[in-house]
């Protein structure tokens, strides 16, 4: 789900011999009972680790990445994962958490043999990075955000309020839902889906400036400048992470990817080229 009333205008570890696939079909990983859905695309390199690619909230990789992917393919190893009930990877009764969401994205890259990743995150896809960063330090180099929280103030108050008073039926959601509805294994299953996360985004625990200081791997914060996330907001978690650094893209909205997908691509090869910082 885009945020669409804001995205649409008003509003080191060496790199090993990872497995490459044939294709770029989907795999699948067993984690603790669920699962998840993956996709490799590209081929190894000497450069850096390969590219993890991490989707917004009630999106599938297509719905989020399918301007940018073959761009990001053609210069790196990209691994693209669906979480818990998002696109071919089916829900299951049990609640969201960015913990387990971060759990599960690392349990996917240690059975598909990836050590180490770059990875860029969008939207819900940037806040499982940012706890995959601080749950699980070894496994992220660089990692990239664009339009992600920490904390529900973060938010703009009239996104909340769309988000609080949306429905999975709403026309505002069709097009996420047509993503979902397109690959899930349950496509029936949308609208209970759908507002389990809605209300798991809206309620999730804040995390504190203290956790994000954790963070030893080189951050790249993105943000539209009409995003849903307060740019105040954006700015506080630049400073909060150590050598962080911060993109507003210019008349663009929550949807970056998708409103300016070519300034995206070329940030993100920017960043990954950029000489890491010094460690602390």
């Amino acid at each position: 789900m885009k945020f669409r009333p804001f995205a649409l205008g008003l509003l080191l570890l060496p790199l090993c011999a990872w497995p490459v696939p044939a294709s770029a079909a989907g795999q699948y990983a067993d984690v603790d009972g669920l699962r998840i859905y993956y996709e490799v695309h590209g081929a190894a390199t000497a450069g850096p680790p390969p590219l993890l690619l991490l989707h917004g909230g009630s999106e599938t990789i297509d719905t989020s990445f399918s301007k940018i992917l073959p761009a990001l393919a053609s210069n790196h190893l990209v691994i693209a994962i669906e979480q818990q009930g998002h696109g071919h990877t089916a829900d299951l009764d049990r609640p969201f958490s960015y913990e387990r969401l971060a759990d599960d994205t690392a349990a996917v890259l240690e059975q598909a043999g990836m050590r180490q990743v770059d990875c860029f995150g969008w939207s819900d896809g940037g806040k499982v990075g940012l706890m995959l960063a601080m749950r699980h330090p070894d496994r992220v180099r660089k990692l990239m955000v664009s339009g992600a929280n920490f904390r529900q103030d973060g938010l703009q108050p009239a996104a909340i309020q769309w988000l609080k008073k949306s429905k999975a039926s709403d026309p505002d959601w069709a097009e996420s839902r047509l993503g979902y509805e397109k690959v899930a294994p349950d496509p029936a299953h949308w609208e209970v889906f759908a507002m389990k996360w809605r209300d798991f985004y809206i309620s999730a625990p804040d995390w504190s400036t203290a956790q994000l200081g954790s963070i030893r791997a080189h951050v790249l914060v993105m943000i539209g400048d009409n995003d849903g996330v307060r740019l105040e907001h954006a700015q506080e978690m630049r400073r909060a992470i150590p050598n962080a650094r911060l993109a507003v893209l210019p008349g663009t909205g929550h949807s970056t990817l998708l409103q300016r997908s070519e300034w995206v691509a070329s940030m993100l090869e920017d960043f990954l080229a950029a000489p890491m910082p010094k460690p602390r």
